[in-house]
């Protein structure tokens, strides 16, 4: 009778633990959630190389992903150091039309598999225009917009052209942003 007794109490935490981890969007198969360290350590199992950590709260990693070599940032909270973004960032390109290629390329592919983006905004500001050769000025000027929001059931995904000259692609999970926010509106309280 214990042995069973004690197999169910073993079940039931193994479950619950199940539970907890289908509760955070997923990068990688990874939940964006837990210590930032033993994050880095599970994208270094899936074949990523550790660069450095930017920040106290800010891993980089390299490697591949969905098909391109890419610059992988894990962000963390400011003080419980809990993971809640993955973002891609591809290299730079020297032309407008790879640019857009590729969004267009990345979009469709976060289309087929997260249905249409909830939001998407493709244009430029005034005085700038697609055509007039100088979309890459307008792109570090902030004045091109090309960007797409994916809602998710446990967070978002964001597809875009940075102002840097490449695509970045953003996971953001619910829970951990909620908790992101908490712990900087904590710091600057006690700064004040």
């Amino acid at each position: 009778m214990k042995k069973i007794f004690f197999i169910l109490i073993g079940f039931i935490v193994a479950l619950s633990s199940f539970a907890q981890d289908s509760q955070h969007l997923e990068f990688k198969g990874i939940p964006l959630d837990g210590k930032l360290s033993d994050f880095v350590s599970k994208l270094s199992k899936e074949g990523f190389t550790f660069k450095e950590y930017a920040r106290d709260y800010v891993a980089v990693l390299e490697g591949n992903f969905a098909g391109n070599y890419a610059t992988i940032y894990i962000l963390a909270t400011p003080k419980s150091k809990t993971v809640w973004k993955a973002t891609v960032n591809y290299n730079e390109k020297e032309s407008w039309s790879s640019l857009k290629s590729d969004y267009s390329d990345m979009k469709e592919l976060f289309t087929k598999k997260y249905g249409e983006p909830e939001k998407h905004y493709e244009f430029f500001s005034k005085p700038y225009y697609e055509g007039d050769g100088y979309e890459l000025q307008a792109l570090r000027k902030e004045k091109c917009h090309y960007i797409s929001f994916y809602k998710l059931p446990l967070g978002a995904a964001i597809v875009e052209i940075s102002q840097f000259g490449h695509i970045q692609i953003g996971y953001e999970d619910n829970i951990n942003y909620e908790l992101k926010k908490k712990e900087e509106e904590s710091e600057a309280l006690d700064d004040i």
